[in-house]
Protein backbone atom coordinates (compact mmCIF):
# COMPACT_ATOMS: atom_id res chain seq x y z
CA UNK A 1 0.00 0.00 0.00
CA UNK A 2 0.98 3.72 -0.51
CA UNK A 3 2.00 6.24 1.88
CA UNK A 4 -1.03 8.16 1.22
CA UNK A 5 -2.93 5.21 2.04
CA UNK A 6 -2.07 4.51 5.36
CA UNK A 7 -1.83 8.19 6.18
CA UNK A 8 -5.32 7.96 5.47
CA UNK A 9 -6.13 4.91 7.54
CA UNK A 10 -4.10 6.66 10.18
CA UNK A 11 -6.31 9.67 10.05
CA UNK A 12 -9.11 7.78 10.77
CA UNK A 13 -7.63 6.11 13.80
CA UNK A 14 -6.66 8.94 15.59
CA UNK A 15 -9.65 10.60 14.78
CA UNK A 16 -11.93 7.68 16.39
CA UNK A 17 -9.27 7.57 19.17
CA UNK A 18 -9.62 11.21 20.04
CA UNK A 19 -13.79 10.68 20.25
CA UNK A 20 -13.88 8.53 21.91
CA UNK A 21 -11.23 8.29 24.69
CA UNK A 22 -12.94 10.04 27.17
CA UNK A 23 -16.96 7.96 26.46
CA UNK A 24 -14.31 4.99 26.80
CA UNK A 25 -12.95 5.30 30.57
CA UNK A 26 -16.31 6.56 31.20
CA UNK A 27 -18.13 3.65 30.11
CA UNK A 28 -15.13 1.13 32.25
CA UNK A 29 -15.81 3.22 35.34
CA UNK A 30 -19.54 2.97 34.66
CA UNK A 31 -18.66 -1.31 35.03
CA UNK A 32 -17.06 -1.02 38.03
CA UNK A 33 -19.65 1.39 39.33
CA UNK A 34 -22.04 -1.32 38.97
CA UNK A 35 -19.69 -4.05 40.20
CA UNK A 36 -18.95 -2.06 43.22
CA UNK A 37 -22.45 -1.59 44.47
CA UNK A 38 -23.35 -5.30 42.90
CA UNK A 39 -26.62 -3.82 41.44
CA UNK A 40 -26.56 -6.68 39.20
CA UNK A 41 -26.60 -9.12 41.67
CA UNK A 42 -29.31 -7.37 43.34
CA UNK A 43 -31.87 -7.71 40.07
CA UNK A 44 -30.83 -11.18 39.41
CA UNK A 45 -31.21 -12.31 43.04
CA UNK A 46 -34.80 -11.38 42.29
CA UNK A 47 -35.49 -13.10 38.99
CA UNK A 48 -35.65 -16.69 40.86
CA UNK A 49 -38.88 -15.89 42.96
CA UNK A 50 -40.89 -13.47 40.46
CA UNK A 51 -43.09 -15.99 38.49
CA UNK A 52 -44.00 -14.47 34.93
CA UNK A 53 -42.08 -10.90 36.10
CA UNK A 54 -38.95 -12.78 36.08
CA UNK A 55 -38.56 -12.55 32.28
CA UNK A 56 -38.52 -8.49 32.62
CA UNK A 57 -36.02 -8.71 35.72
CA UNK A 58 -33.85 -11.04 33.41
CA UNK A 59 -33.81 -8.47 30.64
CA UNK A 60 -32.83 -5.79 33.67
CA UNK A 61 -30.25 -7.85 34.01
CA UNK A 62 -29.17 -7.95 30.87
CA UNK A 63 -29.57 -4.26 30.59
CA UNK A 64 -27.20 -3.43 33.13
CA UNK A 65 -24.92 -6.60 32.45
CA UNK A 66 -21.61 -5.53 30.65
CA UNK A 67 -21.21 -9.46 29.73
CA UNK A 68 -20.72 -10.31 25.94
CA UNK A 69 -22.42 -13.76 25.11
CA UNK A 70 -19.79 -16.01 26.69
CA UNK A 71 -19.33 -14.09 29.34
CA UNK A 72 -22.80 -14.03 30.56
CA UNK A 73 -22.86 -17.84 30.90
CA UNK A 74 -21.22 -17.89 34.48
CA UNK A 75 -24.70 -16.10 35.29
CA UNK A 76 -26.84 -18.01 34.21
CA UNK A 77 -25.63 -21.08 34.97
CA UNK A 78 -25.67 -20.33 38.56
CA UNK A 79 -29.17 -19.17 37.94
CA UNK A 80 -29.82 -22.43 36.40
CA UNK A 81 -28.30 -24.20 39.45
CA UNK A 82 -30.79 -22.60 41.59
CA UNK A 83 -33.90 -23.53 39.50
CA UNK A 84 -34.51 -20.71 37.63
CA UNK A 85 -36.96 -21.44 34.64
CA UNK A 86 -35.93 -21.27 31.42
CA UNK A 87 -37.48 -18.06 30.25
CA UNK A 88 -35.47 -15.64 32.35
CA UNK A 89 -32.83 -17.89 31.79
CA UNK A 90 -32.84 -16.98 27.78
CA UNK A 91 -34.40 -13.75 28.35
CA UNK A 92 -30.65 -12.82 30.16
CA UNK A 93 -28.94 -14.81 27.21
CA UNK A 94 -30.89 -12.62 24.51
CA UNK A 95 -30.05 -9.44 26.28
CA UNK A 96 -26.62 -9.29 27.77
CA UNK A 97 -24.67 -9.56 24.71
CA UNK A 98 -26.68 -7.03 22.77
CA UNK A 99 -26.86 -4.44 26.00
CA UNK A 100 -24.90 -3.01 28.46
CA UNK A 101 -24.20 0.35 29.75
CA UNK A 102 -20.68 0.86 28.42
CA UNK A 103 -21.78 -0.18 24.56
CA UNK A 104 -25.02 2.18 25.36
CA UNK A 105 -22.05 5.12 25.72
CA UNK A 106 -20.08 4.30 23.16
CA UNK A 107 -23.09 3.40 20.64
CA UNK A 108 -24.48 7.09 21.64
CA UNK A 109 -20.72 8.50 20.87
CA UNK A 110 -20.04 6.60 17.82
CA UNK A 111 -23.41 6.57 16.18
CA UNK A 112 -25.80 8.93 17.65
CA UNK A 113 -28.71 8.93 20.30
CA UNK A 114 -31.11 7.21 17.38
CA UNK A 115 -28.37 4.11 17.34
CA UNK A 116 -28.25 4.13 21.42
CA UNK A 117 -32.53 3.86 21.83
CA UNK A 118 -32.81 1.77 18.50
CA UNK A 119 -30.27 -0.88 20.70
CA UNK A 120 -32.29 -0.35 23.66
CA UNK A 121 -35.59 -0.75 22.42
CA UNK A 122 -33.96 -4.10 19.81
CA UNK A 123 -32.30 -5.66 22.81
CA UNK A 124 -35.70 -5.17 24.96
CA UNK A 125 -37.47 -6.75 22.43
CA UNK A 126 -34.98 -9.42 22.05
CA UNK A 127 -34.92 -10.55 25.50
CA UNK A 128 -39.04 -10.16 25.85
CA UNK A 129 -39.68 -12.69 22.80
CA UNK A 130 -37.27 -15.10 23.53
CA UNK A 131 -38.55 -15.30 27.22
CA UNK A 132 -42.19 -14.94 26.16
CA UNK A 133 -41.37 -18.00 23.22
CA UNK A 134 -39.61 -19.91 25.71
CA UNK A 135 -42.37 -19.81 28.51
CA UNK A 136 -44.82 -20.43 25.88
CA UNK A 137 -43.30 -23.21 24.40
CA UNK A 138 -41.83 -24.96 27.59
CA UNK A 139 -44.24 -24.84 29.83
CA UNK A 140 -45.12 -22.76 33.23
CA UNK A 141 -44.49 -24.79 36.02
CA UNK A 142 -40.61 -23.99 35.79
CA UNK A 143 -38.96 -26.99 35.48
CA UNK A 144 -35.64 -26.99 33.64
CA UNK A 145 -36.08 -30.34 32.01
CA UNK A 146 -34.17 -28.86 29.11
CA UNK A 147 -30.92 -28.24 30.90
CA UNK A 148 -28.21 -30.61 30.15
CA UNK A 149 -26.30 -29.37 33.10
CA UNK A 150 -26.53 -31.18 36.65
CA UNK A 151 -25.55 -29.55 39.94
CA UNK A 152 -21.60 -30.72 41.21
CA UNK A 153 -20.74 -30.23 45.00
CA UNK A 154 -17.68 -30.11 46.41
CA UNK A 155 -16.78 -32.71 49.63
CA UNK A 156 -17.93 -30.21 51.94
CA UNK A 157 -21.34 -30.63 50.48
CA UNK A 158 -21.26 -26.55 48.78
CA UNK A 159 -22.43 -26.02 45.57
CA UNK A 160 -19.31 -25.96 43.08
CA UNK A 161 -18.63 -22.91 41.23
CA UNK A 162 -20.24 -21.78 37.46
CA UNK A 163 -17.27 -22.81 35.82
CA UNK A 164 -16.31 -26.32 37.65
CA UNK A 165 -19.65 -26.89 36.63
CA UNK A 166 -19.11 -26.12 33.31
CA UNK A 167 -15.81 -28.25 33.24
CA UNK A 168 -17.77 -31.39 34.47
CA UNK A 169 -19.97 -30.99 31.12
CA UNK A 170 -17.13 -30.14 28.79
CA UNK A 171 -18.36 -26.72 28.55
CA UNK A 172 -15.65 -23.76 28.92
CA UNK A 173 -16.63 -20.79 31.31
CA UNK A 174 -15.19 -17.65 31.59
CA UNK A 175 -14.45 -16.87 35.25
CA UNK A 176 -12.58 -14.08 37.35
CA UNK A 177 -11.69 -14.60 40.65
CA UNK A 178 -12.93 -11.39 42.37
CA UNK A 179 -10.82 -10.65 45.91
CA UNK A 180 -12.45 -8.53 48.33
CA UNK A 181 -10.95 -5.35 49.09
CA UNK A 182 -11.26 -3.04 51.99
CA UNK A 183 -11.96 -0.15 50.27
CA UNK A 184 -14.69 0.16 48.18
CA UNK A 185 -13.47 2.65 45.91
CA UNK A 186 -10.20 0.47 45.32
CA UNK A 187 -12.28 -2.37 43.99
CA UNK A 188 -14.80 0.16 41.80
CA UNK A 189 -11.17 1.21 40.04
CA UNK A 190 -9.98 -2.72 39.98
CA UNK A 191 -13.16 -3.87 38.22
CA UNK A 192 -12.97 -0.04 35.90
CA UNK A 193 -9.48 -1.18 34.94
CA UNK A 194 -10.06 -4.61 34.34
CA UNK A 195 -13.10 -3.73 31.91
CA UNK A 196 -10.73 -0.93 29.83
CA UNK A 197 -8.42 -4.13 29.39
CA UNK A 198 -10.43 -6.15 28.44
CA UNK A 199 -12.67 -3.95 26.14
CA UNK A 200 -10.03 -1.55 25.29
CA UNK A 201 -7.96 -4.40 23.10
CA UNK A 202 -10.75 -4.92 20.83
CA UNK A 203 -12.13 -1.67 20.78
CA UNK A 204 -8.34 -0.80 19.11
CA UNK A 205 -8.53 -4.04 16.84
CA UNK A 206 -12.13 -2.62 15.23
CA UNK A 207 -11.16 1.06 15.17
CA UNK A 208 -8.36 -0.61 12.49
CA UNK A 209 -10.96 -2.45 10.85
CA UNK A 210 -13.21 0.47 10.77
CA UNK A 211 -10.01 2.22 8.55
CA UNK A 212 -10.02 -0.74 6.40
CA UNK A 213 -13.20 -0.77 5.62
CA UNK A 214 -13.41 3.34 5.16
CA UNK A 215 -9.78 3.56 3.20
CA UNK A 216 -10.06 0.60 1.37
CA UNK A 217 -13.18 -1.62 0.44
CA UNK A 218 -15.54 -0.37 -2.24
CA UNK A 219 -17.98 1.31 -2.31
CA UNK A 220 -19.71 -0.94 -4.87
CA UNK A 221 -19.07 -3.78 -2.83
CA UNK A 222 -20.43 -3.13 0.35
CA UNK A 223 -23.71 -2.02 -1.26
CA UNK A 224 -24.09 -4.99 -3.54
CA UNK A 225 -23.98 -7.40 -0.64
CA UNK A 226 -26.29 -5.59 2.15
CA UNK A 227 -26.24 -2.02 0.70
CA UNK A 228 -29.49 -1.53 -1.28
CA UNK A 229 -32.84 -0.90 0.39
CA UNK A 230 -34.21 -4.53 -0.10
CA UNK A 231 -36.45 -7.31 1.77
CA UNK A 232 -33.25 -9.52 1.20
CA UNK A 233 -30.59 -6.95 3.05
CA UNK A 234 -31.21 -8.02 6.70
CA UNK A 235 -32.07 -11.52 5.78
CA UNK A 236 -27.97 -11.69 4.66
CA UNK A 237 -27.02 -9.32 7.46
CA UNK A 238 -28.32 -11.84 10.03
CA UNK A 239 -26.05 -14.75 8.46
CA UNK A 240 -23.54 -12.76 7.75
CA UNK A 241 -23.54 -11.78 12.29
CA UNK A 242 -23.89 -15.56 12.91
CA UNK A 243 -20.53 -16.96 12.54
CA UNK A 244 -18.48 -13.89 13.49
CA UNK A 245 -17.04 -14.18 17.12
CA UNK A 246 -17.97 -10.58 17.60
CA UNK A 247 -19.23 -8.83 20.68
CA UNK A 248 -21.19 -5.75 20.58
CA UNK A 249 -18.46 -3.05 21.74
CA UNK A 250 -15.90 -3.94 18.83
CA UNK A 251 -18.69 -4.25 16.58
CA UNK A 252 -19.88 -0.40 16.93
CA UNK A 253 -17.02 0.95 15.06
CA UNK A 254 -17.25 -1.63 12.55
CA UNK A 255 -20.89 -1.27 11.52
CA UNK A 256 -19.90 2.95 11.67
CA UNK A 257 -17.59 2.26 9.25
CA UNK A 258 -20.01 0.03 7.09
CA UNK A 259 -22.57 3.30 7.29
CA UNK A 260 -19.98 5.25 5.81
CA UNK A 261 -19.70 3.00 2.62
CA UNK A 262 -23.46 2.75 2.13
CA UNK A 263 -24.78 -0.51 4.17
CA UNK A 264 -28.90 -0.27 4.59
CA UNK A 265 -30.02 0.95 7.80
CA UNK A 266 -32.15 -1.86 8.28
CA UNK A 267 -29.21 -4.47 7.43
CA UNK A 268 -27.23 -2.29 9.99
CA UNK A 269 -30.03 -2.53 13.05
CA UNK A 270 -29.84 -6.22 12.22
CA UNK A 271 -26.33 -6.82 12.28
CA UNK A 272 -26.30 -4.79 15.41
CA UNK A 273 -28.36 -7.23 17.02
CA UNK A 274 -27.83 -10.59 15.35
CA UNK A 275 -24.19 -10.49 15.66
CA UNK A 276 -23.80 -10.53 19.36
CA UNK A 277 -26.50 -12.64 20.30
CA UNK A 278 -25.74 -15.27 18.07
CA UNK A 279 -21.78 -15.59 17.81
CA UNK A 280 -20.79 -19.50 16.99
CA UNK A 281 -18.43 -19.41 20.40
CA UNK A 282 -21.16 -18.67 22.35
CA UNK A 283 -23.76 -20.85 20.87
CA UNK A 284 -21.13 -23.93 20.79
CA UNK A 285 -21.49 -23.65 24.56
CA UNK A 286 -24.83 -23.04 24.47
CA UNK A 287 -25.48 -26.53 22.48
CA UNK A 288 -23.96 -27.80 25.85
CA UNK A 289 -25.76 -26.47 28.58
CA UNK A 290 -29.44 -26.90 26.91
CA UNK A 291 -31.23 -29.35 24.34
CA UNK A 292 -31.20 -28.56 20.65
CA UNK A 293 -35.25 -27.75 21.47
CA UNK A 294 -34.27 -24.64 23.48
CA UNK A 295 -30.77 -23.49 21.57
CA UNK A 296 -33.05 -24.07 18.11
CA UNK A 297 -35.93 -21.96 20.07
CA UNK A 298 -33.55 -19.09 20.98
CA UNK A 299 -31.39 -18.78 17.28
CA UNK A 300 -34.65 -19.13 15.83
CA UNK A 301 -36.68 -16.17 17.54
CA UNK A 302 -33.27 -14.25 17.94
CA UNK A 303 -32.77 -13.60 14.60
CA UNK A 304 -36.23 -13.77 13.38
CA UNK A 305 -36.82 -10.97 16.16
CA UNK A 306 -33.62 -9.07 14.50
CA UNK A 307 -34.78 -9.50 10.86
CA UNK A 308 -38.61 -8.16 11.74
CA UNK A 309 -36.95 -5.28 13.49
CA UNK A 310 -34.62 -4.34 10.46
CA UNK A 311 -37.50 -4.86 7.87
CA UNK A 312 -39.41 -2.66 10.31
CA UNK A 313 -36.09 -0.08 10.40
CA UNK A 314 -36.12 0.36 6.69
CA UNK A 315 -40.16 0.87 6.39
CA UNK A 316 -39.96 3.84 9.07
CA UNK A 317 -36.96 5.26 6.77
CA UNK A 318 -38.97 5.31 3.76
Amino acid sequence: MSDSVWMRMLDVVLLELGRMWWIFLLSALLVGVIKGYKLDLTIRNAVKRSGLLGILIAIGVGMVSPLCACGILPVVISLAMIGTPLAPLLAILATSPTMGPDALLLTWTWLGPEWAVLKVVGSGLLGLSVGLGAHWFFGRNGENDDLLLKPLYREDGSLASAAEIGADAGIKVKSMTIVPRASRLRFIFDRSLDAALFTGKFLLLAIFLEAVLVTLVPTEWIVSLIGGRSVTSPLVAAFIGLPLPTNQIPLIPILNGLLQRGIDQGAALTLLLAGPVSSLPAIIALSGMFRRRVLGLFLGVSLAVSILLGWGYQLLGT
